[in-house]
């Protein structure tokens, strides 16, 4: 039974039977414009050929059907590819892989993952945010419960000021978070739930308008300024010797697997980046060696995959992009063994 490749054996699954050259030129109309989907993409060069980023990916350069049409919508004819196009690279189960082709210079810097929902991305941090602003009222009495679209009360919190034109985010705290092995301090979740666009200031309040809602919103949720995060994460190597835990998941789930958010006990100070992969992985118990003189080993299995969307200090939140069966917290990741070599 063959397992899901790694992103290491990611490959692109469907190249031109035929080499095709990258021209130099502008796109002519209908060559695509900018992917919209979530995946894993590489930004074509001059030079290259969907023939030679075949072989180097996935070992074979024979299989195109299937990667036209997964970019339908960018190659308008699949024997023309342009500079600049984004070309998205599709998963093929038990397909031949090149290995280390990822961690080739310059082929990694043209890697990158889209996420559209960046913006909705929480995380874990050992002190709480401060708060510059409180939802204390509905401009539609006795709602409890907004949505995009709804005029809201602000009150200032910490000695900020409040101003026409000011972008906040809208999130919400939990309890604090402890190791479970440990009972070590982790941190604070804080969930991300909208923005609300700062419309008239007042002395002691403010006017405020849900402009997006990620997630429903209640009365005495906090707002913190808006930083927009780039829906674009470039691939990043990851550090070897990574060995960690996620330790819980940022939607109330007991179980969960792909297009999951999540954290890691792992962060800047232990060298992780935005766009860095590792892998999930459990240990098998093994008995080897005749009876009398036999030996107990572990082996480590990997069985997923996850994608490194926010890293604070000491924790980062992660997409889970591939599950070969269901997680829960507690599960281990690992620096990917290709990339530990």
């Amino acid at each position: 039974m063959h397992r899901k490749p790694s992103f290491q054996h990611l490959i692109l699954a469907g190249m031109i039977g035929v080499i095709v050259m990258v021209l130099s030129g502008a796109p002519a109309a209908g060559a695509g414009t900018a992917p919209q989907a979530n995946g894993y993409y590489y930004t074509v060069q001059k030079g290259d050929t969907l023939w030679d980023l075949s072989r180097r990916f996935a070992d074979s350069p024979w299989v195109w059907p299937q990667l036209w049409t997964e970019n339908a919508d960018a190659i308008a004819n699949p024997h023309l590819i342009y500079p600049g196009q984004k070309i998205r690279l599709a998963r093929k189960k038990a397909a031949p892989a090149a290995g280390t082709a990822w961690e080739d210079k310059p082929i990694s810097d043209q890697i990158h993952f889209r996420y559209s929902l960046i913006n909705q991305v929480g995380f874990v941090r050992k002190e709480q945010v401060a708060p510059h602003a409180v939802i204390f009222q509905a401009r539609e009495k006795g709602r409890n419960m907004l949505a995009e679209g709804d005029i809201v009360y602000l009150k200032p919190e910490n000695g900020f000021a409040l101003r026409p034109g000011q972008l906040l985010t809208v999130y919400r705290t939990f309890d604090r978070i402890h190791d479970k092995t440990t009972r070590d301090y982790i941190g604070i979740q804080h969930l991300l739930l909208g923005v609300v666009n700062i419309v008239q200031s007042e002395p002691d309040f403010a006017v405020g308008v849900l402009t997006r809602s990620y997630r429903p919103i209640k009365l005495s949720d906090k707002l913190m300024p808006f930083v927009p995060r780039a829906a674009e994460i470039r691939y990043d190597p990851s550090p070897a010797g990574i060995d960690g835990v996620i330790f819980e998941v940022e939607e109330p789930v007991s179980q969960f697997a792909e297009f999951h958010t999540a954290f890691i006990n792992r962060g800047k100070a232990d060298g992780l980046r935005e766009g860095q992969v590792y892998s999930v992985y459990r240990r098998d118990e093994e008995t080897i060696g005749a009876r009398g003189a036999a030996k107990h080993v572990s082996i480590p299995v990997d069985y997923g995959e996850l994608l490194v969307l926010h890293v604070e200090e000491n924790t980062a939140t992660v997409l889970i992009t591939d599950s070969d069966k269901e997680f829960y917290t507690g599960a281990r990741i690992r620096t990917p063994f290709l990339q530990a070599r």
